[in-house]
């Protein structure tokens, strides 16, 4: 048996009964998109962005949900969005749950090579944005280090890329 709980655009609080009668809650959420951006320099785009829940600025990549079943148009829409930049290779470089313990979240990461511009910061349409910048693999790797990027998702993204595609 389920029960919806909460729900909204951006996800479901569900309550399901199991055959043993236990309870469980799920947090159901759609598909998400997080997208590691490759400048023609080969160098990587990351966004500065306040997040409420920890009441912090962070450092991480730019994402956002799937809309509709079209993964790569809304990892297009999202790069275009947060940082304004748009990319002529794309690849999807692999994908994960967040926490399956207690979610369905699938985080698919793509890479987007030569994006449509070489300057050191970009503009971006998205509020809560304060700033979008381009860092040398080096340097992203010493945030990771410092623990400047601090988002989990952008960590686990960023390891895919570094593990398998930064070439």
């Amino acid at each position: 048996m389920k029960q919806v709980l909460h729900k909204n655009k951006w996800f479901s609080v569900e309550k399901h009964i199991l055959a043993n009668g236990q309870e469980y809650f799920l947090l159901n959420k759609r598909p998400t998109v997080f997208i590691v951006a490759e400048t023609k320099d080969k160098k990587l785009v990351l966004i500065k962005e306040y997040r409420y829940p920890i009441k912090r600025v962070v450092w991480q990549l730019p994402a956002g949900m799937v809309e509709g079943k079209n993964e790569l148009k809304s990892a297009k829409k999202e790069l275009f969005e947060e940082t304004g930049l748009a990319a002529k290779n794309w690849s999807k470089i692999g994908y994960f749950f967040v926490a399956p313990g207690h979610e369905n979240t699938k985080i698919i990461v793509f890479l987007a090579r030569n994006t449509s511009s070489s300057k050191d910061s970009f503009k971006t349409s998205e509020a809560d944005i304060s700033e979008v910048k381009k860092f040398s693999k080096s340097e992203v790797k010493e945030m990771i280090r410092s623990r400047k990027i601090l988002c989990a998702i952008s960590l686990a993204a960023l390891n895919l890329y570094f593990t398998n595609h930064s070439q």
